[in-house]
């Protein structure tokens, strides 16, 4: 079910979107867990958490051939335990509930909406983007690490430890 990574786009997400979100996390939860990793389940991410999203304007999908492949959130909330990286920027934006649909996994999608997040945290003269990522979940690890974050610190959340990682973006 690989597609032409050439015709997706990125766009603002709509409260119609929220449904083909949920299904894709399903499906992410399921391929998660042929893995051993469990990271997501029924409460989070929750449609609700999505809705306010869209409410918010900080929720973004990637549609390819007019099908939702993936979507995160994007803004400026960090979460209860941030507060305990050793940050290097003082700007930034964080990235959220990022999610692809497992039969699009390694199309280049993952990458394109970070490349987008990059964009915008440069648009908006932020200096850096931060994210946590799951410790159970090396292949994530190693996506972030090679688009350039790195780590800062831990946190435990209610599924267990994350790494708490920041990219620096440039601006001039």
């Amino acid at each position: 079910m690989k597609d032409d990574f050439l015709t997706a786009e990125i766009r603002q997400a709509r409260t119609e979107d929220v449904s083909s979100l949920m299904a894709i996390k399903w499906k992410v939860i399921a391929h998660l867990l042929e893995s051993g990793i469990n990271q997501w389940d029924e409460i989070y991410p929750a449609e609700a958490d999505f809705q306010q999203d869209v409410y918010e304007q900080t929720l973004y999908v990637l549609e390819s051939s007019e099908r939702i492949v993936g979507g995160f959130c994007l803004n400026e909330v960090e979460l209860e335990g941030y507060e305990t990286a050793d940050w290097q920027a003082e700007s930034f934006l964080v990235i959220h509930r990022l999610l692809i649909d497992p039969d699009y996994q390694g199309s280049g999608y993952g990458r394109q909406l970070m490349q987008f997040a990059d964009q915008q945290a440069f648009s908006l003269g932020k200096n850096s983007i931060r994210l946590d990522c799951f410790t159970g979940n090396p292949t994530a690890i190693s996506f972030y690490q090679k688009l350039g974050y790195q780590r800062r610190g831990e946190a435990t959340f209610r599924k267990g430890r994350f790494l708490l990682m920041e990219k620096l973006i440039e601006i001039q």
